[in-house]
């Protein structure tokens, strides 16, 4: 499945944009536009929780669990379903697409280098550029900032490595959450990051994956207890995630002689360059070897599909694609290391499936 643009993440951020009185790249959805009408909350806080996709929610949980009970509805999130696309563009109303913003790394051609975009790091060279390299050559406005400009107060909750003064677990995450709605800001997005890195490393069916969900159950229903009045909370997810049978390398496969370079943008949504002239050879000879497990997309198809969004195309979107994505269909990833470190994620993210694309649309408000 891919993404319909039409009926996806964007259109609830769209909604709490229009509420503000900001323009949006796309329409608002109607019953969430009307539910924020009828309730005229202050305050709306996004809480997003890493990796807890809906699908994942409905197995792991029980129907009357805090969150489920409190889940109007799934949507689809942004394509591809993983964190860096996801989170800037709930973050900033727009797709991929138009954002630039596709996945964990990018080539970039002033730079010369494949670059992990949250680190500003070489991903393969490991070289350390300066501190905001990224958002200077490919820079983001956010809800937030477009709302503090207008003089309404907006702010982000986000993990102390991320920002300063930010938290230090669960347990300040909540505490914040409820300060905060306490405090001046009308608009707050908060990110809590441990749950997808709990499944990265454990995999999705772990027990410790598992409890810790339900930890973050119990605490949401906790802050629910305890926010300010007229304080709406968002509760959604940037993607779910799925358990990992087979990594390939590219570089293990007849497929590297190919290769311009090593592949970008995440292991389920790769992104090819291909040596001049031999870009039919390498679409033959990739899906005569794995069409079974990725749906390969040259550029034009990339475009015309719209599958990273729709509106104006990102300067260097073009760049960024490459001349291929292959995308992955099932439990398998894809990467390009000549020197493999041997590291596998137990789960990832980043295809076309519904358990990575489906989100819940959680609503909570406090609770007496």
């Amino acid at each position: 499945m891919f993404v319909l643009y039409d009926e996806c993440i964007l259109n609830y951020i769209a909604a709490i944009r229009d509420y503000f009185g900001l323009a949006s790249a796309y329409k608002a959805d109607e019953s969430f536009s009307a539910y924020l009408k009828k309730e005229a909350p202050e305050k709306i806080f996004i809480v997003l929780i890493d990796g807890r996709g809906s699908r994942l929610l409905e197995r792991k949980l029980s129907k009357d669990s805090f969150l489920l009970s409190h889940m109007m509805k799934e949507t689809m999130t942004v394509f591809p379903p993983t964190t860096v696309a996801a989170t800037t563009s709930i973050q900033n109303g727009k797709s991929p697409n138009q954002n630039g913003w596709l996945g964990w790394t990018s080539y970039f051609k002033e730079l010369d280098d494949t670059v992990t975009l949250f680190l500003d790091e070489g991903y393969y060279s490991k070289t350390k550029y300066p501190e905001g390299t990224v958002k200077n050559i490919i820079p983001v406005m956010t809800t937030a900032d477009e709302l503090n400009a207008r003089g309404i107060k907006a702010g982000t909750i986000n993990p102390h490595y991320i920002e300063k003064g930010g938290y230090d677990g669960l347990d300040d995450f909540a505490k914040m959450i409820i300060e905060r709605s306490f405090g001046d800001d009308r608009y707050v997005y908060a990110y809590y990051d441990k749950y997808d890195s709990c499944m990265h490393h454990e995999g999705v069916e772990s027990d410790k994956s598992d409890a810790l969900l339900k930890e973050i159950n119990d605490k949401l229903a906790y802050v629910a207890k305890h926010i300010a009045e007229k304080t709406l909370l968002l509760v959604i997810a940037d993607h779910g995630l799925v358990d990992i049978r087979e990594t390939i390398n590219i570089y293990d496969t007849d497929l590297a002689k190919y290769l311009k370079r090593p592949c970008t943008v995440e292991p389920r949504a790769a992104a090819f360059y291909i040596k001049e002239g031999m870009q039919d050879a390498f679409a033959r000879d990739f899906k005569m070897m794995f069409e079974n497990d990725f749906i390969l997309f040259d550029k034009e198809e990339v475009k015309k599909t719209c599958l990273f969004g729709k509106g104006e195309d990102h300067p260097r979107f073009d760049d960024f694609i490459g001349d291929f994505i292959a995308v992955a269909k099932n439990d398998k990833d894809m990467i390009s290391k000549e020197n493999d470190d041997g590291f596998r994620m137990k789960a990832a993210h980043a295809g076309c499936t519904s358990d990575e694309l489906m989100i819940p649309i959680i609503i909570v408000k406090r609770e007496v």
